[in-house]
Parts: structure tokens; C-alpha cells; sequence
């Protein structure tokens, strides 16, 4: 498997769902004063980062590893 290109999916789909993580925050603006209010959209960009960090690791690793099961079928 190409650990490379895992790390640059998991990297860009870390970008959009921190990207998305924001947009939501600021869809969602709160007008409320509370100290559990006040930095949301920082929560909402790292939730949405880390997310996407995963998803992207994730569907990358899958990608490639169907890729090498069907070049082994192949070569049967």
C-alpha cells in the first residue's frame, strides 16, 4: 500500500471537513452568551477535520487494498 497517498487523502478530505465544520457553525449562529457557545466554530472545524482525517484514511486504504485483491485475482 502507498502510505503516501493514504496521508494526502486523509490531509485533503481533513481540509473539506474542517471547511464544512465552519460553514455548519456559522449556518448555526447562536446568539447566546454562554462559555459553551463562544468558540463553536473552532469545536465545529476540529470535529469536522478529524472526521474527515479518518474517512479519507479510511476509504484511501480500501480503495487500494481492492485494487491489489483484484491484481491478485488476475494473475490467478
Amino acid at each position: 500500500m502507498n502510505n503516501k497517498l493514504i496521508l494526502l487523502s486523509a490531509i485533503i478530505t481533513a481540509i473539506a471537513g474542517a471547511i464544512i465544520g465552519i460553514a455548519a457553525a456559522e449556518m448555526s449562529n447562536n446568539k447566546y452568551q454562554s462559555r459553551l457557545y463562544q468558540d463553536i466554530p473552532a469545536k465545529f472545524a476540529l470535529v469536522g477535520g478529524v472526521a474527515g482525517f479518518i474517512i479519507g484514511a479510511g476509504q484511501e486504504s480500501v480503495r487500494q487494498l481492492k485494487a491489489e485483491r483484484d491484481l491478485e485475482e488476475e494473475n490467478r
